[in-house]
């Protein structure tokens, strides 16, 4: 009986079917193309640092805008099933990046929910950075103020730390609005920290008002917080005299349209955010 491969049509050979052990090679080959890659990208990473060190003084070293265009084209890029994990991996690469140009503090005010709040910080910026809990909205923003620190605030109605952005902390902004992995219309935190300004990505407008129209009209903003008659407002697509970063018209910060939700990333790829 003849050993040959089975024909098919009497040209076509049938390959066997791949064994277990023959898949797992294929992985541990993807795993060791991955891992160079992985610490190239870190090797790029520190260089980047370097070139980093000649911004503003005061400032983190952090780049919203360009992490907000990173994760906005990868996930333009990834099949609708792979979205979720690449969001998260690319979350967790960059957060590694960032460690590697410096010691990065990340302290939390969770509010009436700090467990929620913490794990939205560590969805946000991965495990590559010291995490800490507060026990006040102050002690967050003085962190953040003094030290080479990101502050997450929780949105609480009890608690208006945000207008202590105007009169105290001048040289702090919000750079991200953190939503939950499944979205939501309102985001359940923000980020804070020296930031430079022209470094905030586009998408989300927080203001602060007396009282009086955030500038967006009521279709364009959202009411987040109400303290004594002023108000914090996150406005979408805002006109030019709010968008401007100007503490005077009540502008506290800018953040992408998305943070964690996949469905919020594909939307803002699609509408051009």
């Amino acid at each position: 009986m003849s050993s040959s491969p089975a024909v098919l049509d009497g040209s076509e050979s049938v390959s066997p079917a791949p064994t277990l052990d023959d898949l797992r090679a294929e992985i541990d080959r993807i795993d060791d193309a991955l891992l160079e890659l992985l610490q190239r990208r870190m090797s790029v990473a520190a260089r980047i640092g370097g070139v980093k060190a000649s911004g503003p003084v005061n400032a983190l070293k952090l780049r919203p805008d360009r992490e907000a265009k990173v994760i906005s084209r990868l996930l333009a890029k990834a099949e609708p099933d792979c979205r979720q994990l690449a969001l998260g991996v690319w979350r967790e690469i960059m957060a590694a990046g960032l460690a590697r140009q410096g010691e990065l503090e990340v302290v939390v005010w969770g509010g009436p929910d700090p467990a929620h709040v913490l794990d939205n910080a560590r969805r946000r910026f991965g495990s590559s950075p010291l995490y800490s809990e507060v026990e006040t909205s102050d002690e967050a923003l003085a962190a953040a103020a003094s030290r080479n620190a990101v502050a997450v605030l929780a949105i609480d109605p009890r608690t208006a730390w945000w207008t202590r952005l105007a009169a105290q902390h001048r040289d702090l902004w919000v750079f991200d609005a953190i939503d939950g992995p499944k979205g939501g219309k309102a985001p359940a935190c923000l980020a804070v920290a020296r930031i430079d300004p022209a470094s905030l990505a586009g998408g989300r407008t927080f203001v602060i008002s007396a009282g009086g129209d955030a500038g967006g009209g009521e279709r364009s903003r959202r009411l987040l917080g109400l303290e004594e008659g002023w108000r914090l407002y996150e406005v979408d697509r805002a006109p030019d005299e709010v968008t401007a970063m100007d503490r005077y018209r009540g502008v506290i910060g800018r953040a992408p349209a998305f943070s964690l939700s996949v469905e919020a990333v594909v939307s803002a790829v699609q509408a051009g955010g």
